[in-house]
């Protein structure tokens, strides 16, 4: 293990303890798409979508899976980074003999631990609570397609920091980019319906929607989502692009 590894590793651990030892921080994380989980989950539970024998919360899981993805490797990310770019940790960052590399990627991983747990957390909620459970066969699948939809929007997190131009900007812009978006992609209310056929192709041409249905895909049967994949690879590269080309480590 190379030195700029395990320093890596070493900051990770210092992001871990710096993210839980902030209560407020962790909890409204965890606490929002739980919370969203079990206050519209209590109001499906018995229903069904229309024309079919699936439960409305074997898909509303899911998708709050993919929602709770978006807040700890978009909204967390990006707003953090844009709090420390502000306030001159970036900055000061670059004087100390830690590499940069290093640093950000303890970032990332850090970013990733908390998006699993958060994925943890909500999956065993909808299994107790709502018996929403992943089909076996999709297992991979489900793993799969939320490490690419970690990777891609911890990606786009690192881009959107790079247009935030205030501490208290951060995290109103983080969410505004995003929830719209995931309202009317149906994030939160499968049965969702009724969009103009051209906003419906435009909601469905940005990475929240397809993030869902790839998550949707292992707990009930549809239709392999070759698409929604594709479309997140390419967001992936183009927030890792714009991430690279936009980086500032000062405001």
């Amino acid at each position: 293990m190379t030195r700029s590894v395990r320093l890596a590793f070493g900051q990770a651990l210092v992001e871990q303890r710096s993210f839980w030892r902030s209560a407020e921080y962790a909890l409204f994380t965890f606490a929002f798409p739980l919370m969203i989980l079990l206050l519209i989950g209590a109001a499906n539970v018995g229903a069904q979508l229309p024309g079919t024998h699936i439960k409305n919360t074997t898909v509303f899981v899911p998708g709050i899976l993919a929602f709770g993805v978006i807040v700890a490797a978009y909204v967390n990310l990006g707003s953090k980074v844009a709090v420390l770019r502000h306030d001159g940790v970036l900055k000061r960052i670059r004087t100390t003999p830690l590499p940069s590399g290093a640093y950000l990627g303890g970032l990332l991983m850090s970013t990733l631990v908390t998006a699993i747990c958060l994925v943890a957390a909500t999956g065993t909620i909808g299994w107790l609570a709502f018996g929403a459970v992943p089909r076996a066969a999709e297992l991979p699948g489900l793993a799969g397609g939320l490490i690419l939809g970690i990777v891609c929007f911890a990606a786009l997190g690192l881009a959107i920091s790079s247009v935030i131009t205030s501490a208290e900007s951060a995290g109103p812009v983080a969410y505004a980019s995003f929830l719209p978006i995931a309202i009317i992609s149906g994030v939160f209310d499968p049965t969702f319906s009724g969009l103009p056929s051209w906003l419906s192709r435009l909601v469905a041409a940005f990475p929240v929607k397809p993030l869902a249905e790839v998550l949707q895909n292992a707990y009930a049967v549809r239709p392999f989502p070759a698409w929604d994949l594709v479309n997140l690879g390419v967001w992936t590269v183009a927030g890792m692009t714009l991430a690279i080309w936009r980086f500032r480590w000062h405001s």
